[in-house]
């Protein structure tokens, strides 16, 4: 063989390999890409139970995230205040797509059957009302039948699917939903007919008022006559009613119900503003040791509220610890608030998490939820080393913005 062929084969040769040591084959890794319309902020993450993963939108909408997996496994897509269930294996390459403008109706999956199959049952779960008229309404076979409906038609939406697996652990689930919902129906079934027709005619009622949104765009005083207005439509029902007990039982939800939204409404409108001092607390460490607000004094403080119940909290701790290690130099205290009421819960992931800044524990929705008016978390703020509000919405660290903020205040 001439010299130049046995050179040709060895650079064949040393190609192939380098080839082979930069392409990855890793047969585990799962890739994501995405396109989202109409985004609401950039946070884009992929949890279940056990760990999380996160990402950000490119700021055109798009996005890539890759991680291993060792086995199939159902995991949650969430961005902005939606999320949606999907079911992924190693090696998925799979593509999706969705408009949060009307999310479960426009999200796909390019490369995973089993997350589509998820997806076109929550819209049959949704169009198929369990807990609609027919439940209140029907008698127990009829409701049973409808049921049965329901089911044939999640089923018919199998299609390609062939893993066994897979469609068993659907079907159970499934079993055990109707299950469920028969054992339900039956104490429903003990009500009387006015009973049964008031229950269903409220359902609707609650429906047409969307006191979330009420909160923060309605003032005072028509918030106020909002909730009148929900207590009367309840009212009117009820006065068709004749059993007494009902009518006690009723009464007393409709002033708690009633109460509830008005509290938040008084929280809200009360929450200190930008500007203005802070509303102090205290809550212990791991250890037991007492920290507040004043602890910091002259740091920066972020301060971050979340649980470890809570997907897009968790979603967010590999972005807050890298916020951490950027800034750790700087005068900015990175403080952690934790709702659980499961304090063991808590304690094993800031172990296994190896969660950083300051950890504290607040055993559940307690006073920074209610002087803030947090009902839903995560939620960040930001305060100024003087202990005044800069921000008690501020951006999650996943964000763009964040890091402005705090150079901009520090």
């Amino acid at each position: 063989m001439k010299p130049k062929e046995i050179l040709t084969i060895v650079l064949i040769i040393i190609a192939g390999i380098y080839l082979a040591m930069n392409t990855n084959t890793d047969p585990n890794q799962v890739t994501i890409t995405g396109k989202i319309t109409n985004p609401k902020g950039d946070a884009v993450a992929f949890s279940n139970q056990d760990t999380s993963y996160s990402t950000s939108e490119n700021g055109n909408g798009t996005f890539t995230i890759s991680f291993d997996l060792d086995s199939a496994t159902y995991i949650r897509f969430e961005h902005g205040p939606e999320g949606s269930a999907m079911y992924i294996y190693p090696g998925d390459k799979i593509n999706l797509t969705i408009d949060t403008e009307l999310f479960d109706e426009t999200i796909e999956y390019k490369g995973s059957s089993s997350s589509s199959y998820l997806a076109k049952k929550y819209l049959l779960e949704e169009g198929n009302d369990p807990f609609g008229e027919v439940y209140y309404m029907s008698s127990a076979e009829e409701y049973k039948a409808y049921l049965d409906s329901y089911k044939t038609s999640v089923v018919n939406e199998f299609g390609d699917i062939t893993d066994s697996t897979f469609i068993n652990n659907e079907i159970i689930s499934i079993d055990k939903d109707i299950v469920y919902l028969i054992g339900r129906q039956k104490e429903v079934a003990e009500y009387s007919e006015e009973a049964k027709t008031y229950i269903w005619k409220t359902r609707n009622i609650s429906r047409d008022f969307n006191f979330y949104t009420a909160l923060d765009s309605l003032n005072s005083t028509d918030f106020n006559k909002m909730v009148e207005q929900y207590a009367a439509a309840f009212q009117s029902l009820l006065n068709k009613v004749t059993d007494k007990e009902l009518i006690v039982k009723e009464k007393e939800q409709i002033t708690k119900t009633t109460n509830s939204w008005l509290e938040r409404k008084i929280a809200i409108d009360n929450m200190p503003q930008e500007g203005e001092a802070a509303i102090d607390f205290t809550y212990p460490d791991k250890d037991g040791n007492e920290f507040s607000l004043a602890s910091f004094k002259d740091n920066l403080i972020y301060i971050d509220i979340w649980a470890t119940w809570c997907g897009p909290c968790k979603a967010e701790i590999p972005s807050l610890q890298k916020l951490e290690e950027e800034y750790h130099e700087q005068n900015i205290t990175f403080l952690s608030i934790s709702v659980d009421t499961d304090k063991d819960a808590w304690l094993k992931m800031i172990k296994e998490k190896e969660l950083g800044g300051t950890q504290l524990w607040a055993d559940g929705w307690s006073k920074i939820t209610k002087d803030y008016a947090i009902f839903g978390i995560p939620r960040f703020m930001l305060f100024s080393a003087e202990g005044n509000i800069i921000s008690t919405n501020a951006p999650r660290p996943s964000s763009e913005e964040i890091r402005g903020l705090l150079e901009s205040n520090l």
